[in-house]
């Protein structure tokens, strides 16, 4: 359950409200199926399985994580708790070795995983801890050995705010590859078959991990990163974030709207919890690996959900002032302020806080019936 199933649903009475409020859907749409209508996006080679799609679009977004703040790979340290192959202590442990996180209160470091930077703050997300922690050292030694290498590489070869060029693209697309299998099996509970069988072995090594990966997967996405640079992408993050300092974060990674139920990719402008933001504001912008983008239905969807982001941060913790699609296969970025993607929606009637309240009634429901809080601390 998730602000994505919800939209996603015709019988949800959020989706219900949004088909019938935003009457500008359509027209809004067509801005992002003609700001990519001539580019030719970059293709998978030959025929792929289902998953493919999937593995690429979340290593894909791992990368872009990386791009924007060095910080731990949430959903993936999740995922290897929930796989039983680490312990709580460990995971709040790597957690706390990242940059991100360097500026965390000493008390709360032991509970690491815990908290996300927010644009003035942190955000505890207060999760609950395991009651017979688990983890085998071997295991745990063997993730701490990858992890631990793939911060030393992506400083030396990509910090924060950079993409390298193929050598180095190709080493990080094979870890966030792998990164995106440790999601998964947050996200649904299921180990990877390919996965498992390395450690039903036994301790495998980081060679073996970070060669799961296809060579045609790893190609493709070298060839995603090579596009922001083609279409001048990178340059248009990087103007959005403010334009930091070589080597410092664009801003936040992951950034958590409503914990449990909907979390953005990636917030530029917001650099760390004791730096501020640009008095602009920040920019949300949600990454999308498909290639076809021309059902206005779906991207409707995708601009609904944008505005919902901006909408129920209800505390201010990010300043979101402006909204945008990173169309990865594409290269492109398409942007727009929060009030410009409202008016348009809603089809320039003057609804605009009206809308918003309703809308944050509707989802209030929504999270009472599922125990989450609302609003948001």
């Amino acid at each position: 359950m998730s602000l994505t199933s919800e939209l996603a649903d015709p019988r949800s009475a959020l989706a219900q409200w949004c088909a019938q409020v935003f009457t500008g859907t359509a027209s809004m749409a067509d801005q992002v199926t003609s700001a990519v209508r001539d580019v030719a996006p970059v293709r998978p080679e030959g025929d792929v399985p289902l998953r493919h799609w999937a593995e690429i679009g979340g290593a894909f977004g791992q990368r872009m994580a990386d791009l924007v703040q060095p910080a731990p790979p949430y959903a993936a340290l999740l995922g290897l708790l929930r796989a039983g192959w680490i312990s709580p202590a460990w995971a709040h442990d790597q957690a706390a070795h990242y940059p991100s996180h360097r500026g965390l209160p000493p008390e709360h470091r032991v509970r690491a995983l815990d908290f996300r930077p927010a644009a003035t703050g942190w955000l505890d997300l207060a999760m609950p801890s395991d009651p017979a922690p688990r983890g085998h050292a071997g295991t745990e030694h063997t993730w701490a050995d990858l992890l631990e290498r793939s911060r030393a590489y992506l400083a030396t070869h990509a910090p924060a705010g950079t993409l390298s060029r193929s050598g180095p693209e190709a080493g990080l697309a094979r870890t966030a590859w792998l990164l995106t299998l440790c999601e998964d099996i947050y996200r649904t509970g299921l180990v990877d078959d390919r996965l498992a069988r390395l450690f039903d072995n036994g301790q495998p090594a980081i060679r073996q991990l970070r060669g799961l990966a296809e060579e045609r997967q790893v190609t493709e996405l070298v060839a995603l990163t090579e596009k922001l640079h083609e279409r001048g992408t990178l340059w248009q993050l990087r103007q959005l974030a403010g334009n930091p300092a070589a080597g410092q974060p664009l801003g936040i990674a992951a950034p958590v709207i409503v914990p449990g139920w909907a979390d953005g990719d990636i917030l530029l402008g917001a650099i760390a919890p004791d730096t501020g933001i640009d008095e602009r504001g920040t920019t949300l912008i949600d990454v999308k690996p498909v290639l076809a983008v021309r059902d206005p239905a779906k991207i409707g969807r995708w601009l609904w959900q944008i505005l919902l982001y901006a909408w129920l941060d209800t505390g201010d913790l990010y300043h979101i002032r402006r909204v945008g699609l990173l169309l990865a296969r594409h290269g492109s970025l398409v942007a727009w302020t929060v009030d410009d993607l409202r008016d348009g929606l809603l089809g320039q009637r003057d609804l605009g806080e009206r809308a918003r309240d309703d809308a944050q009634d509707i989802v209030g429901d929504i999270l009472t019936r599922h125990g989450l809080p609302w609003p948001v601390a």
